[in-house]
């Protein structure tokens, strides 16, 4: 925000604020290895993970002085010491590796941890240059977008000037869908992160557009490479509600910032059926700046056109979000949804100290829904979970672990079975005599918060 001249006080302030906890909490994913895992205590580490921690810190150090340039080392070292002898880092085949999406072989998972070490600034390393040498013999030839991308900033941000990379680099440009005013990528298989639609279209149009950057290559592709990421924003601000995706667009926009923008005067009409609503100027002031036009129920009809006119010259984003309800069908069936959640209490009226049984039943019906399930339990005030059966639960491994955050309990699962119902149980204990809702109760995959279901609070009295 200070580079593209939008920071206040007020907002550097809450900034650093996220940013100090942010960076508090990831150190504790550090592992006794030196390397980073999902999970607080395990070890020795997470090859992805720890190539991961060395780019955000790095990013992190850059506007927060405090990170421990420490941390950073020992993940490097933990990196180099797990490099396999020809300079790769293998994928690993179980659920969370990290890297079990970039290929059956090492070339996608080499490629993003040799990137990661060039933003550490550890590109001259020996570790650096093993990983180099390995990218180079073997992304020669290859056509997989994702794979090309990944490895194009691998090649691109240790100043490369092979021909592998241009290879790369033309290969990206001749398979690159264009139209007018846009410019985008189609993923092949899964992303880092198990991407898919368009989150997976996000994830590689953004790589690609940030190796194009790095290389100085097709300059001219990147602001039509900004509008498609632009126009594919979802109604809440994010990309493909999934954090990898929207990281990697911002930091799309935010190398794009540093390109010359062009100059902007224009007016910017907008009409519904024919009606104009609203006209702006925008100039180089202003250009960043939000406008919203809200057309409230009493203005539309049965179908409706929304039309903006731009006269002038300048290159603006836009944004058209439409919000209905959706009455519930009783009697839907089950079997409709790609996840239902049913948490069920064994009684509703208690005493002071007395546990009551809570039954959560778990059902994924999407057969493409794969991943991470997370498990949001809503915890009534008054009340504390007994701890002790959900440790039962992660030592049977029916979870992989669990979190409380006040009024709410977060259960890890590793995935669930298609068409199965999982059932598992815990207790609450009361502390004194209230009447209290339980808090809304929702599931929903890990990397894909649009797949989820939801149930509504209920009543319970403590006497």
């Amino acid at each position: 925000m200070k580079d593209t001249e939008q920071s206040t006080p007020e907002i550097e302030m809450k900034a650093l604020q996220y940013v100090n906890v942010g960076y508090q909490r990831i150190l504790t994913f550090e592992c006794a290895s030196g390397g980073f895992n999902w999970w607080e205590g395990d070890n020795p580490g997470n090859p992805i993970l720890s190539a991961l921690a060395v780019q955000m810190l790095s990013d992190t150090k850059q506007v927060y002085p405090a990170v421990d340039e420490k941390v950073i080392e020992r993940a490097v070292q933990y990196l180099e010491k797990i490099q396999q002898g020809d300079g790769s880092w293998g994928a690993e085949s179980h659920l969370h590796a990290g890297n079990e999406n970039l290929g059956q072989g090492g070339l996608r998972s080499t490629c993003y941890i040799s990137w990661s070490l060039n933003v550490g600034g550890f590109g001259k390393s020996k570790v650096a240059t093993r990983a180099l040498e390995y990218i180079r013999k073997n992304l020669k030839g290859n056509k997989d977008t994702y794979t090309l991308a990944m490895c194009a900033n691998a090649l691109a941000s240790a100043g490369d000037d092979s021909p592998v990379l241009d290879e790369a680099l033309e290969t990206l440009s001749k398979a690159a869908i264009r139209d007018r005013e846009t410019v985008h990528w189609e993923q092949q298989g899964e992303t880092l992160v198990n991407s898919g639609g368009i989150a997976g279209q996000v994830e590689v149009t953004a790589l690609a557009a940030l190796a194009f950057m790095a290389a100085r290559y097709e300059s001219g592709v990147v602001p039509m490479v900004v509008n498609w990421l632009a126009a594919t924003k979802d109604p809440n601000g994010n990309w493909g509600y999934n954090t990898q995706a929207s990281v990697l667009a911002l930091k799309t926009f935010l190398a794009a910032a540093t390109l010359e923008p062009g100059e902007t005067d224009a007016n910017v009409t907008v009409s519904l059926n024919g009606k104009k609503l609203a006209t702006r100027h925008f100039d180089n002031f202003n250009r960043d700046v939000l406008w919203q036009v809200e057309v409230g129920p009493e203005k539309l009809s049965a179908a409706n056109r929304v039309e903006l006119v731009l006269e002038g010259k300048g290159n603006l984003g836009y944004q058209v979000v439409a919000t209905l309800s959706v009455p519930w069908k009783e009697g839907e069936k089950e079997q409709a949804q790609p996840l239902v959640i049913d948490v069920g209490y064994d009684r509703t009226r208690l005493k002071s100290n007395e546990t009551v049984g809570v039954t959560v039943k778990l059902r994924k019906n999407a057969q493409d829904a794969n991943g991470m399930i997370l498990a949001t339990l809503g915890v009534p005030p008054g009340f504390d979970v007994v701890t002790e059966d959900l440790e039962k639960l992660k030592a049977a491994k029916v979870i992989r672990t669990y979190e409380l955050t006040g009024r709410q309990l977060l259960l890890y699962l590793d995935d669930l079975p298609v068409g199965k119902t999982s059932v598992l149980t815990y207790r609450l204990s009361a502390r004194y005599p209230v009447k209290a809702a339980t808090g809304d109760s929702e599931v929903r995959l890990y990397y894909r918060s649009d797949l989820k279901a939801r149930q509504a609070p209920q009543q319970i009295e403590v006497q």
